[in-house]
């Protein structure tokens, strides 16, 4: 469980101080990724393979309309 916070809250102060948006959402998985390690921390693995589906489902909605973001 402390690997998994630290993970995400590291990975999310470093993501805040971010300017490009490649950078941002990279910084913003890495997080995700230290909540789901936490919840694996805590035994919860049904919770951790939801978060998981979930997370990628829409982060690969949000890497297909990011580059109509980044070029307008």
């Amino acid at each position: 469980t402390v690997i998994g916070s630290s993970t995400a809250f590291f990975a999310s102060t470093v993501g805040l101080v971010q300017n490009d948006f490649k950078k941002i959402v990279a910084y913003s998985t890495c997080s995700q990724l230290g909540y789901m390690f936490f919840a694996c921390g805590l035994s919860n693995y049904p919770l951790a393979i939801f978060h998981l589906s979930n997370h990628a489902y829409f982060k690969a909605l949000l890497f297909l309309c990011s580059g109509a973001v980044i070029h307008a």
